[in-house]
C-alpha cells in the first residue's frame, strides 16, 4: 500500500510540474534571433489588450497588426509569432513568406519606406477560453543586406466580452 501512494504521489508531483505556466512577461529577454539585431521595424498591433467574442463554438480574439519602416525599403525574410509561458518565449509559428503579401499587402514581401502595412483580420481562434501573451515579430534585410527586426507585445485575455 506505501509503495502505491508513493507511486501516486510521485505521480502527481510530475504531472503538475509538466503543466504549462502561463504569466506576465516584464523583463524576460527577447527570443534569441531578436537580442542583437537592431530594432528598425516598427509593429503595432490594435488593441493592445484583447478580449473575446463567442461565435457558435468558438472564441475570437479581433485585432490588426501594422508594420512599417522608416528609414529605408526593407525585405521581410521572416516572420511570425511566439507565447509566452514557463517564464520565457516560446516559438508559436514562424509564417511563409508567402502569405505576408496576402496577409499584409506586400508585393514580394517588401515594405517600401514609410507606408504602413496592415493586417485587418489577424485574429486568434481557438474552441478553449484562455488568456496569454504573444509577441509578433518580422526580420528583415534592409538594402545594404543588414538584418534588422520589429516586433510587439499583445495580451489576450480570457474576459469575454459577449
Amino acid at each position: 500500500m506505501k509503495q502505491s501512494i508513493t507511486i501516486i504521489l510521485l505521480l502527481v508531483s510530475t504531472l503538475s510540474s509538466a503543466q504549462i505556466k502561463y504569466g506576465t512577461p516584464n523583463n524576460e529577454p527577447l527570443p534569441e534571433k531578436l537580442q542583437h539585431l537592431k530594432q528598425a521595424i516598427l509593429v503595432n498591433s490594435f488593441p493592445k489588450i484583447i478580449d473575446p467574442v463567442k461565435i457558435k463554438n468558438d472564441y475570437y480574439w479581433k485585432h490588426t497588426t501594422s508594420i512599417l519602416c522608416k528609414d529605408n525599403t526593407i525585405t521581410i525574410v521572416e516572420y511570425g509569432a511566439y507565447l509566452f509561458y514557463n517564464n520565457k518565449w516560446n516559438l508559436r509559428k514562424s509564417y511563409p513568406l508567402k502569405t505576408l503579401d496576402k496577409s499584409f499587402g506586400t508585393k514580394k514581401q517588401k515594405l517600401l519606406q514609410a507606408q504602413p502595412y496592415t493586417w485587418a483580420n489577424n485574429w486568434r481562434i481557438d474552441s478553449k477560453l484562455y488568456g496569454g501573451w504573444a509577441l509578433w515579430y518580422f526580420i528583415g534585410k534592409t538594402p545594404t543586406g543588414e538584418l534588422v527586426c520589429g516586433y510587439e507585445k499583445i495580451h489576450t485575455t480570457n474576459t469575454l466580452l459577449n
